[in-house]
This record gives structure tokens, C-alpha cells and sequence, in this order.
């Protein structure tokens, strides 16, 4: 007999990931028959149609492309219709798992806190955390619209000192189920002295166990931009020096400038508290080729060394290792997604056409590898008008300095003159 009319979509339930594509296939089992996508939201993607089957792509899936699609068929007279929703979501390939005071102490209390940037939906999401193998009490995330229709969650777990212990894991992780779909996502950090951040695991999908890295303990460095000195070292050879965390056996964290040319060099001074930074690069690779200090140095800094408002900025992050090495930020005052990112080697830079306010604040890059270490840049960023007040002050005064100037020298030539006239 004649096979039954019937409209077939594949596939029945699509999923798609934000920036993604996908092909929604309408057919019909009818050899004279007419197949359509129809609907005012298939202008969303193009079409290609064929006698017994039309077919709808989609490409650069956005959340407004989500939503209920219509395909209409007609056999022999006699019309046919088929309706399917398409799903959009999206989910970070890494969560952000940050330690309180950046580092974890045994028998101190502590937060830890997860976080995924640019998720879709946030309905039907859940965030677990874990101690070891035991899953702790529900923890509220928060939730913080963001451009597009995506979002940011933010959740913090309070850890009391007597579950401090060296040596305990602790996991966040993030489910996300949508469809017949199920994506999840897990970082994990473990207790010690000095605990590096966590480094984000392997993405699964639909998988039950995932594979993590337990951090190493850093060596920590901060770089404070030129603006936040507050007095300048001699312009003899200083000792190099840097900030140190740790034991006292652990020895201190330093870090060195590459060859004069290849980077601007960072302001030395003198914080509030007294710590010191900034060296001679002499006097450090000195101390590097004895053996006392590591193999591996990270720096940090910006160009301008202080930002303008509307106009471009560069952060820079650059290790120097004997062999191969990756850096990652850390942190930034804005999602990571609003700068161009730029990793070249041991290098990554992010790049600003137009600075703004917000883009001011604290960062941090981590070196990844047996030992990490992290260096971290307090950046301002001023507005245009009030950073050209000292070119103007400097240009005004340079004026009425040479007025006074010609002033004396015209009234001095003057006398002269008139001097000799009477003596003529």
C-alpha cells in the first residue's frame, strides 16, 4: 500500500550551543509532495528545499534564535504540519573555583567561591559543592543578567576551620540539563598551606565522573602599577626582591625583566605597608644562575602604565621559562569575554581598543606548571579631561615664564639704548 504522509523531523529535539549551528531536516514520504519551513523566525537562518524534504540552517545560534519551528507539507491534495523546539544553551568549558585570601590554611576557616560566566538558561541548572566524596548541603547561587541574554552565577560556601584539613578536596560542580541533553562541568581544589587556584577540569558531557588537577602550591608575586608608588628606590643597584608566600623555607618569589626593549620597565617604590617591588635585572639573573631561586619567572604590566578613558589598552602577562609554559588570567574587574585575548607562546595579552572605568581594578595571571605562581597588577584607569590638566598647567606656565623672560630682556635692551643715546 502507499507509505502514510507523515512530516519526520530530525532532529525531533534539537539542542544547539550559543555560537553554534545545527540542521533541522523536514521531510515527507511523498514522492510528489511539497516540504516548507514556515514561520516569521526562520528568517533567523536560510533554507534549502527539495521535492520531499526542506531543510533549516542555522548558524551562530543566539538566544533569540530559540523557539518553536513550523514545517508544512502537502501530499496528493491533503496538508501536513510539524512543530519542534529549538534549545539554545551555553556553558563555560571551565568554572572559576577562587580561594578566600587566595590561599587555604589548615584549621583556619575560609570561603570558596564557583563561578560560570555566560550560561544559558540558568532554569534547570544546578550547582553542587563537595567535600571529598560527600556531598554538602544545597547552596544558593546567585544569579546576574549579563549582555545577550546570558548570565553569570556566582555561588559561596562557607568552609568552618574544623573541615579544614591538608590534604581535603573540595568540588564545585554545574549541571546543566536541557532536553535529553545533560552537560556538567566540575573544579575541585585541595587544602594546603598555600593553595594555587584550582585548575578548571576537563568539560564532560553527560559523563559521571570527571578528571581533576590537584593545584600545586604558588609562589606569588604582585605588580603595582607605576601610579601607586610612593617612593622611588636609588639609582644604585638594589637588592632584587619580590612578595613571598609560604614557610619560611620556601624560598622567596622574585621576578625578571626581560632584555631593555621587549617590555616597558615597572615603577619601583614602596608599598604602604612596606613590602617592596621591582629589581635590577642584573642582580637577579645573577641570583637565578646560582640555583637558589626558580627556573621560571612571570611579570605582569600594562601599556599605558595608567589607562585613558576611550582609548586603547594593552594588560600583558609574560613567563620566562627554560622550556614551555602557559599562563591564564586569573582574574579581571570584567568578564574575560570583553577583552581580545592574544597568547602567544608563554604569553597571553588582553587587548582594549576603548578603555573605559570599569575596566580598572585588579588582575591576576597564574603560571601554570609543576611550580604555578601568580603575579597579580593594580590598574587605574583616568578619564581623558582630567588627564590632560598637568599638560595644560605645564603649558601655561611655560607661557608666562616667557613672558616675563622678554619682559626683562626688552626693559634691559631698553636702558641700553637710551644710555647711549645720551651719551651720544
Amino acid at each position: 500500500g502507499r507509505p502514510v504522509n507523515k512530516l519526520v523531523v530530525v532532529p525531533p529535539e534539537p539542542v544547539v550551543p550559543y555560537g553554534g549551528s545545527v540542521e533541522l531536516n523536514c521531510s515527507l514520504a511523498c514522492s510528489e509532495g511539497i516540504v516548507q519551513w514556515k514561520g516569521l523566525d526562520t528568517n533567523l537562518g536560510s533554507i534549502t528545499s527539495f521535492p520531499t524534504h526542506s531543510i533549516l540552517h542555522i548558524s551562530n545560534a543566539v538566544v533569540a534564535m530559540e523557539g518553536t519551528k513550523f514545517c508544512q507539507g502537502i501530499c496528493h491534495g491533503k496538508s501536513y504540519q510539524h512543530t519542534v523546539k529549538l534549545k539554545v544553551y551555553a556553558l563555560p568549558e571551565k568554572l572559576q573555583l577562587d580561594v578566600e585570601a587566595h590561599s587555604l590554611e589548615a584549621g583556619q576557616p575560609t570561603h570558596l567561591r564557583c563561578s560560570a560566566q555566560h550560561v544559558y538558561p540558568h532554569e534547570g541548572l544546578q550547582l553542587t559543592w563537595y567535600r571529598g566524596d560527600q556531598e554538602l548541603e544545597e547552596v544558593e547561587f546567585d544569579v546576574t543578567g549579563m549582555d545577550e541574554e546570558l548570565f553569570d552565577i556566582v555561588s559561596m560556601l562557607p568552609v568552618a576551620k574544623k573541615d579544614v584539613e591538608e590534604g581535603v578536596e573540595f568540588r564545585c560542580k554545574v549541571t546543566l540539563n536541557i532536553g535529553q541533553e545533560t552537560f556538567t562541568r566540575v573544579a575541585s581544589v585541595t587544602m594546603s598551606t598555600a593553595a594555587l587556584p584550582p585548575q578548571p577540569s576537563v568539560p564532560t558531557h553527560g559523563a559521571t565522573t570527571t578528571l581533576t588537577t590537584a593545584p600545586r602550591e604558588p609562589d606569588v608575586e604582585t605588580t603595582l602599577a607605576p601610579a601607586a608608588a610612593t617612593k622611588p628606590h636609588s639609582t644604585g643597584h638594589p637588592t632584587p626582591h619580590g612578595l613571598a608566600t609560604g614557610s619560611a623555607t620556601s624560598p622567596p618569589a622574585t621576578s625578571t625583566l626581560p632584555e631593555p626593549g621587549t617590555m616597558p620597565t615597572s615603577a619601583e617604590g614602596t608599598t604602604a605597608d612596606g613590602t617592596s617591588w621591582g629589581s635590577a635585572p642584573a642582580a637577579q639573573d645573577a641570583r637565578l644562575s646560582t640555583g637558589t631561586m626558580p627556573t621560571c619567572s612571570l611579570k605582569i604590566w600594562s601599556l599605558p602604565p595608567t589607562g585613558t578613558r576611550g582609548r586603547a589598552l594593552h594588560i600583558e602577562c609574560h613567563a620566562w621559562c627554560p622550556g614551555n609554559a602557559t599562563v591564564r588570567w586569573r582574574r579581571t574587574p570584567v568578564a574575560l569575554s570583553q577583552y581580545q585575548e592574544v597568547v602567544v607562546g608563554s604569553s597571553s595579552t588582553l587587548r582594549l581598543d576603548h578603555a573605559e572605568l570599569h575596566h580598572q581594578g585588579h588582575y591576576e595571571c597564574v603560571l601554570l606548571g609543576h611550580h604555578p605562581r601568580v603575579v597579580s597588577l593594580q590598574l587605574a584607569v583616568s578619564d581623558e579631561m582630567s588627564s590632560t590638566v598637568p599638560a595644560i598647567t605645564t603649558g601655561t606656565s611655560a607661557s608666562l615664564l616667557g613672558m616675563i623672560v622678554a619682559g626683562i630682556v626688552s626693559h634691559r635692551l631698553w636702558k641700553r639704548f637710551q644710555s647711549q643715546y645720551e651719551l651720544s
